[in-house]
């Protein structure tokens, strides 16, 4: 009985201690866009599915710069 518990007091441990925090770039982050380089201003650019680049502001809205930017 003590080992079916200290096994699951390992696996609930292990999961517990495998969630990371997520940045808000990264928490919005859809699947569709790709990382392509960091602004002069020091932002992590993407690049959307229709070719648009841009970063994501301190509110978490997406704020566009010039596609020469992005480095994809």
């Amino acid at each position: 009985m003590k080992k079916t518990i200290y096994m699951l007091l390992i696996c609930l441990l292990a999961v517990a201690c495998g969630k990371s925090e997520v940045s808000p770039d990264e928490a919005n982050t859809a699947e569709s866009e790709r990382p392509c380089g960091v602004s002069k201003a020091g932002h992590k650019l993407f690049t959307g599915p229709k070719g648009g680049c841009y970063y994501y502001n301190g509110n978490g809205n997406k704020t566009y710069v010039d596609r020469s930017e992005c480095n994809c």
